[in-house]
């Protein structure tokens, strides 16, 4: 695993880098948010970011927002002293996958980034629920150059798994390594309402410690990508005090 470490203070990047390499992961290091976005651009590309907020000069915001424009698919965890809500709100909302706050325990950090790495394979967790799909929302079995390929369809959309592809009709949307397991998941159980608690367990992990309201953003995130005035949702519907559900599409 290939990972862009951003942080001005040398004890704790000395700290990170240790750890990470202790765990067989490829560490480059920047002091300056201008010398991570060369250096991604330069030596990329990085499977994660770990962004320091709190910076001398281009704060690790910027740095988040300018590495999402250029690297969609690159993974974004966000390293922070900051406790205050909006502060974590901001980060997810530029595209962080995920945060931690300081201080850290090695093991915290290296969980986290090992559950990131899993939702941006192809293929992670259990296989497909079979036994949830309708005739609305089919699971494709094809072949292509040796390999068998699967694909999620729900009205307009089209997730093909194996390409880490999302389409509405012929558009494809970019999503990050977490809003796309968080939209496979929705859509291998669509009409069924999945909660909060189900939603953070199964996208971000068993153990995480973060807070529900990552949840929140991320789908926030999505309606943006997908809805036609997200303000008045069609596909993801907010079930509420409770999670959200992927709608039957009227057709069905």
């Amino acid at each position: 695993m290939n990972i862009l470490l951003l942080e001005d203070e040398e004890a704790i990047r000395g700290f990170v880098r240790i750890n990470l390499k202790r765990n067989g992961m490829t560490v480059t290091e920047a002091e300056t948010g201008e010398e991570a976005l060369e250096l991604a651009e330069r030596e990329g590309p990085f499977d994660i970011a770990l962004l320091d907020v709190m910076l001398p000069t281009i704060n690790g915001f910027q740095v988040c927002s300018q590495l999402r424009e250029r690297y969609p698919r690159i993974g974004i965890i966000m390293l922070t002293a900051k406790a205050q809500e909006e502060d974590k709100i901001y980060g997810l909302e530029l595209g962080a996958d995920d945060y931690i706050q300081k201080p850290f325990s090695p093991g915290e950090l290296i969980a986290r980034i090992k559950s990131l790495h899993r939702r941006m394979q192809p293929i992670h967790g259990a296989a497909v629920r079979q036994s949830s799909l309708t005739s609305e929302q089919d699971l494709v079995l094809g072949h292509h150059s040796g390999r068998q390929q699967q694909k999620l369809q729900s009205g307009p959309f089209r997730l093909l798994i194996n390409e880490r592809q999302f389409y509405k009709n012929r558009d494809e949307i970019v999503l990050t390594p977490t809003e796309w397991s968080l939209v496979r998941l929705l859509m291998e159980r669509v009409g069924e309402g999945v909660s909060r608690n189900e939603i953070l367990t199964e996208v971000w992990g068993r153990y995480y410690t973060g807070e529900l309201k990552v949840v929140d953003v991320n789908i926030r995130r999505i309606r943006q990508k997908i809805e036609t005035n997200p303000a008045e949702p069609e596909y993801i519907e907010t079930l509420w005090g409770f999670g959200y559900r992927w709608r039957r599409s009227s057709d069905s």
